[in-house]
């Protein structure tokens, strides 16, 4: 099973990946997506995926300036709402720095290993510990 795990402008290389590895006998697993860049540009069959999740600032509800503001994010098209396998996963209320910058770096986004460690309640979507 060949998992994939992207950042920003990564998200259009991985789209060209995927459409290479969907031609082979490889298995896609799941397929994470990190403050994805022009998230809304290309499309994903979640047929394809175990699951799809994509994290980032929600640019419906948070304020401009606790918006990504090097990759403003808008949804991943194909991706359905919040389903047990496939959704966004918006940064939690008590992030920081909520910044232009620090919601887009990727050095901001340990949190999607580790609140399912300290809080296995928590919704579907964040990474869960592999054996």
């Amino acid at each position: 099973m060949f998992n994939i795990v992207c950042h920003s402008m990564g998200y259009a290389y991985a789209l060209g990946m995927i459409q290479i590895l969907k031609t082979g006998t490889i298995p896609l697993g799941r397929f994470y997506c990190v403050a994805p860049e022009n998230a809304c540009s290309g499309d994903i069959n979640l047929n394809d995926f175990k699951e799809v999740w994509q994290y980032g600032t929600n640019e419906a509800v948070d304020l401009v300036w606790e918006q990504d503001g090097v990759a403003p994010q808008c949804p991943i098209k194909g991706l359905e709402s919040n389903t047990s396998t496939s959704g966004r996963v918006y940064l939690p209320n008590n992030f920081y720095p909520k910044t232009f910058l620090g919601c887009h770096s990727i050095s901001n986004y340990g949190w999607i290993f580790t609140d399912i460690i300290y809080n296995p309640n928590k919704p579907n979507g964040y990474v869960k510990p592999r054996k």
